[in-house]
Order: C-alpha cells, then structure tokens, then sequence
C-alpha cells in the first residue's frame, strides 16, 4: 500500500523522501524512480543496505554530476553509474578517448 500511495499525484514530495527511507526494498524502489525524489535522497541511496537500490540510485538521471563523475571512477559502481542517461556528453567523451575499445 505504501508503494501504491506514490501513484497519487497528489502525494507530496515530502511523503517520497519518507518512503525513500522504508524498511521494504521495493518501497525504497519506488521512491527513488519518484521524480519528486530530492537528488540528495539519490545520493543517499547510494550507500542504501540493498545493492539494487544502489545500482538504481546511480543510474537515476537526477543525481548530481559531481556524484555521477565519482562513480563512474568507482569499480564497484561504473557499470551501474555508465548506464545513468544524465552523464555529461564531455564526459563521455572522456571516458571513450580513455578507455580503448575492446573488439572480439
């Protein structure tokens, strides 16, 4: 029911941050695909207990690009942080002159 009460357009964006704070995954889930979600409750979710809330929180187009740029040098978040639909076309840029192709 929680996650239901997102559906409503009329839920505020302070019920979202509460609900992005839930004991269930999939409320928290919800909650960060909320765009009344604040990015420093994206942030936040990035070091939730869930390993899929954080993958979902790095690939979530509201987080900061400070926070993105830091994942994506992170090992155990770049291939979650490379697929967020919000990174930088510089940056971008960046990372395909830094990195060389592999072909098979």
């Amino acid at each position: 029911m929680r996650a239901l009460a997102l559906e409503d357009p009329a839920a505020t964006a302070e019920l979202v941050e509460k609900f992005s704070r839930d004991p269930d995954r999939g409320v928290r889930s919800r909650a960060l695909r909320d765009p009344r979600l604040s990015p420093a409750s994206v942030i936040r979710l990035l070091d939730d207990p869930d390993r899929v809330i954080r993958e979902a929180a790095a690939r979530n187009p509201r987080l900061t690009t400070r926070a993105l740029t830091t994942l994506l040098h992170d090992a155990t978040a770049a291939a979650s942080a490379a697929a967020n639909p919000a990174i930088p076309e510089h940056v971008m840029h960046h990372l395909l002159h830094r990195q060389p192709l592999r072909t098979s």
